[in-house]
């Protein structure tokens, strides 16, 4: 007798019924999920591994969820964020095994986060629509990211909306920020989740909303937030790609400002030039004499120079803020608010090991809030250093006053691996957000011109010495996300898990 052809839930179901098998499955899964990002660009990956995933808790236990959930963020943080491996080893003076360990904690730590959305969407789920589920999967997901990013210091790495900076869905950014792509992003996994496993005529009608979230944010492609001016600034930047040890090495030290003075007295005469983060490996405080050459120079060529460096943060110059002063045309200086975890600083959870193991404590501190914007000409600008591009509230604050944004960087810190191209990727999302044209500084390569709807206009390969010459557009006004900022997206999800809080109360009363 013929046996009838498995429907696709019933085969699903057959895939994964030995535990062993699920929890490769969903590893692999989580292993795949960053591909979305940059430098690979396969958003439609991201989504799938996360419609797998929500597919995998449909059918099990609030018990197992947690575990699926935590396999998958090992996979997940275990690929995207591996270059934090770099940082401990290289510049933490840790050996391999202590870096690999300490990375893995890491890892673990960040995976709580996919495991706690997992078993709370286990004990909410209960029998309710499948929209509904859909909605709850999605919106704690959105909050898992969102307290990610600012629990303690924060990790705003990998959010999931940031795969979307090249889809229809990007239209949707200007409005309800990074979350609310992240809360779209997994709303449409779940729907293709749900019209791969219906059987029934239904599956259309998931698929169809699926398709309509997917392109209805297009109409919003010619809206424009912000006002972008006429008149160009033209802009140099310069690209060392110096190694941290070679830009550390005082025998090359000589060389380096050599490599800088030819480098700018090309650029003279643009209206801005920009050197990255910590450009000049000393103190200004070291450096009186040199900067008021620049000074002079800049000055007279009437040109803006922002260069990235250490300024002492007390008298005995014991700690040091991560800077970038301004110099010529331009008037002020930004001190870095977010440092890198194990490079500028040590997580909190991590300082009892560090201590343990008697190594070296970062000598760097965070700079105070509200600073005042660095001005080119009668300009305002926003200025962001390195790992303060993942926290777009930074930005926020100085919007919509600022015209422009500046991002200087050296990545030196991770080698040759994900961690610029996923920065630049962030970048994007940033002019996206704000509706300004942004200046991307990298040492070791990637530095860019991104346009106001954060596509990138011109640029420098990675791991490369260069100068980008180019022209960038002031802009005025502020999008919606930069007057709401995340809440309606944060307020919903809250407001939604609220509300399926409400429906279980009501069935365990009725009982």
């Amino acid at each position: 007798m013929k046996q009838a052809a498995l429907t696709n839930s019933e085969f699903f179901d057959a895939v994964i019924r030995s535990k062993y098998t699920l929890y490769i499955f969903i590893f692999i899964t989580g292993l795949l999920a960053p591909l979305g990002f940059a430098p690979f660009h396969m958003p439609g990956i991201t989504i799938l591994s996360l419609a797998f995933l929500f597919s995998a808790l449909l059918n099990c236990s609030a018990k197992k969820s947690f575990t699926l959930g935590f396999i998958f963020g090992v996979g997940y943080f275990g690929f995207g964020v591996s270059w934090v491996i770099i940082s401990i080893h290289d510049y933490g003076q840790l050996n391999y095994f202590l870096s690999g360990l300490t990375t893995l904690i890491f890892v673990f730590y960040l995976s709580l986060f996919p495991a706690s959305v997992s078993y709370v969407f286990k004990l909410l789920q209960s029998n309710h629509d499948k929209l509904l589920s859909i909605l709850l999967f999605s919106s704690l997901w959105c909050l898992s990211e969102f307290i990610r990013a600012n629990l303690f210091t924060g990790f705003p790495w990998l959010l999931i909306g940031t795969t979307q900076i090249d889809t229809p869905l990007r239209y949707l950014a200007p409005l309800l920020g990074i979350y609310g792509l992240s809360l779209f992003c997994s709303f449409t996994a779940g729907l293709l989740t749900i019209a791969v496993r219906e059987n029934s005529i239904k599956r259309y009608y998931y698929l169809i909303l699926f398709v309509l979230i997917l392109i209805t944010p297009s109409l919003g492609k010619n809206i424009h937030w912000t006002e972008v001016k006429k008149d160009p600034v033209t802009i140099g930047v310069i690209q060392a790609n110096l190694s941290m040890r070679d830009k550390w090495d005082d025998s090359l030290f000589w060389s380096l400002l050599k490599f800088y003075g030819q480098a700018i007295d090309k650029l003279l005469g643009k209206q801005l030039i920009i050197l990255p983060e910590s450009a000049i490996p000393l103190p200004a405080s070291y450096l009186d004499e040199y900067l008021l050459k620049l000074n002079k120079k800049a000055l007279k060529a009437k040109s803006a120079l922002m260069l990235g460096i250490l300024q002492p943060a007390n008298d005995n110059e014991t700690y040091y803020y991560n800077s970038v002063i301004s110099l010529g045309q331009a008037q002020g200086e930004h001190f870095k608010q977010r440092l890198v975890p194990f490079g500028e600083y040590i997580p909190a959870p991590f300082v009892a090991i560090n201590r343990w193991f008697n190594l070296p404590e970062p000598n760097i501190l965070p700079g105070k809030k509200d600073q005042q914007l660095i001005k080119i000409a009668d300009n305002p600008i926003a200025s962001l250093i390195c790992y303060e591009i993942a926290y777009p509230n930074l930005l926020r604050h100085q919007m919509p006053l600022a015209r422009w944004i500046v991002s200087i960087s050296d990545n030196g810190w991770f080698g040759r691996s994900l961690a610029s191209y996923q920065q630049l990727q962030m970048a994007q999302v940033l002019s996206l957000l704000t509706g300004r044209f942004q200046i991307v500084v990298n040492n070791d390569g990637l530095s860019s011109v991104i346009n106001n709807n954060g596509d990138i206009v011109e640029g420098l390969p990675p791991f490369s010495s260069g100068i980008l010459e180019g022209e960038i557009f002031p802009a005025e006004g502020a999008t919606p996300w930069v007057i709401w900022y995340d809440y309606p997206s944060i307020i919903f999800c809250s407001l939604f898990i609220i509300f399926i809080l409400i429906l279980q109360l009501r069935q365990f009363t009725k009982k």
